[in-house]
């Protein structure tokens, strides 16, 4: 099925953090990494969206690491 969602290319920063969840300074530090690709039209800034996907694919393909730690014990370490 064609959504418009599936149609697009780029997003501006507000609504790829709207769009990813991410916050600003997050979305700035992927790109800077070159995590995320994106490019500037003008003073604007788009995230190109295929990026983002791409990044998705990479964090899934990474395997998961056992949890380390007891977190009840640290947590309860924490309340004082």
């Amino acid at each position: 099925m064609d959504t418009i969602a599936d149609r697009i290319i780029t997003a501006g920063i507000g609504e790829f953090c709207n769009l990813s969840g991410l916050g600003r300074s997050r979305v700035y530090q992927l790109i800077s990494e070159g995590q995320l690709d994106s490019i500037t039209l003008g003073k604007r800034r788009l995230v190109i969206i295929d990026s983002y996907r791409a990044l998705i694919d990479r964090q899934r393909a990474m395997p998961k690491l056992p949890p380390t730690g007891n977190t009840k014990r640290a947590s309860a370490g924490l309340r004082k």
